[in-house]
């Protein structure tokens, strides 16, 4: 910024001189505040020059600020890159997550495999397998599979077309101990479960009184009853009553879903039926609960011809096979739940499997009023249309949120309406609306 003197120098008169100063004064406006320390006109007629151009020149202020500007430029520098090294962290997750589902999804589309025992290894390339209920097969082995890995007794996957050895599964680890819950003695009382009193009675005559009094039947000469089916809407009690007589009887409540029995390996959903009822043996007296039975059991009519379902039928066959095989004294029994009672196998139903069919409806009046003991609610109950047993009691969870709002340590009739109103607001697709329950 030289040579400044032409530009700055005012002439003598005062319109001349007011002009100068205010492009002076817009000059220094216009500069970096760091700037004007050091500005130099270089003019040669200094004694010419306004007197705000005059400033004293700072000692290495053009260094210092060029430094302060290079300083900020470092730390802008090193928080992006910080920034791009977390980026680049969440990016190397992603992608192998990515590789993981990918792999995931290959071996969903693969066709399903039979599972096989490793009996005998022989040669190079042929091992000596044990196929159920097929047989023994010498079959070849993946170029990706060590021959060396292959022990007796190892469980392996075969391909279902040609019967080659193309996965190494646990031999260890049983899926029983991850899909199934094992409960000693179930905590739950029949005390606890509601507006259930005719069904609360027929299991107790299925379950109960052969449990804890078998010499009635020896008697009588009858034979003890295997198995009862629970079927209703969902969230009528089904779970809650099958393990408060779980309770009742000081069985080991044995809990497991249909759904779970549906394996990918051929033979797998089978072979895990076999260890439920051995398990059960060891646990007698024990209750097997077996929960949406309708994943496995469904009338093999309706079915197709598709691998998955002929996977399915194996399973319900097992499943009939050890409802036939295991005697009603050795203290097991078996509870079976669905939503879908119609789509059921009439041979899962038949007498001598499943001896007993319990129906759960959505309770009435009545039965919401014992959901709801101490509390004189008749008017709220009959308001509450066909809603469940959960659903009664997501209603009385719910008003005690709305008194805990209210910092109350009781709930009133209010809290009650509040809470029917939200929760049969949730389902007025299917029940009566929020404006008609209060009419």
């Amino acid at each position: 910024m030289s040579r400044l003197g032409p530009y700055l120098n005012p002439e003598t008169s005062s319109h001349a001189i007011l002009t100068c100063n205010r492009r002076v004064t817009h000059f220094w406006r216009l500069l970096d505040p760091d700037l004007h320390l050091f500005l130099n006109t270089d003019d040669d007629d200094d004694d010419d020059m306004p007197v705000a151009t005059r400033a004293p020149i700072a000692p290495g202020g053009i260094k210092s600020y060029y430094q302060a500007k290079i300083e900020a430029a470092e730390i802008l520098i090193n928080q992006k890159t910080q920034n791009l090294r977390r980026l680049e962290a969440q990016r190397n997750a992603l992608n192998a997550r990515v590789r993981l589902l990918r792999e995931e999804l290959q071996l969903l589309h693969e066709p399903g495999s039979y599972v096989g025992e490793v009996i005998k290894v022989m040669g190079k390339s042929k091992v000596l397998v044990k196929v159920q209920p097929e047989g023994k097969y010498i079959v070849d082995i993946d170029s990706e599979i060590d021959i060396n890995a292959l022990k007796p007794t190892l469980r392996v996957a075969l391909r279902s077309d040609s019967y080659t050895i193309h996965r190494i599964l646990p031999n260890k680890v049983d899926p029983l101990v991850s899909l199934m819950m094992v409960e000693k003695v179930p905590d739950s009382t029949y005390e606890m479960v509601g507006g259930l009193d005719k069904q609360i009675k027929e299991i107790k005559e299925v379950i109960e009184l052969p449990v804890k009094h078998p010499e009635l039947f020896e008697a009588l000469g009858i034979a003890q009853p295997k198995g009862v089916l629970l079927y209703g809407p969902p969230g009528t009690g089904k779970t809650l009553l099958a393990r408060a007589v779980a309770h009742h009887t000081d069985c080991k409540f044995i809990r497991v879903s249909g759904s779970e029995l549906v394996q990918k390996y051929i033979g797998e959903g089978s072979r895990m039926v076999r260890e439920l009822f051995v398990m059960a043996r060891e646990h007698a007296p024990s209750i097997i609960f077996m929960d949406e039975i309708d994943s496995i059991g469904s009338s093999r009519g309706d079915s197709g011809s598709g691998g998955g379902d002929s996977e399915v039928q194996r399973t319900m066959l097992e499943l009939l096979n050890q409802l036939d095989g295991f005697e009603p004294s050795k203290n097991i029994k078996v509870i079976m739940a669905t939503n879908r009672i119609d789509i059921l196998d009439s041979a899962l139903l038949r007498p001598g499997r499943i001896d007993r069919k319990i129906e759960f409806p959505p309770p009435g009046p009545e039965a919401r009023m014992s959901l709801q003991r101490g509390i004189n609610l008749r008017a709220l109950a009959e308001k509450m249309g066909q809603c469940s047993g959960a659903e009664v009691r997501g209603i009385c969870t719910e008003a005690g949120m709305y008194a805990l709002r209210e910092r109350r340590q009781h709930v009133t009739q209010e809290d009650f309406e509040f809470a029917v109103a939200k929760v049969m607001k949730k389902n007025q697709d299917s029940n009566t609306s929020v404006n008609k329950l209060f009419s």
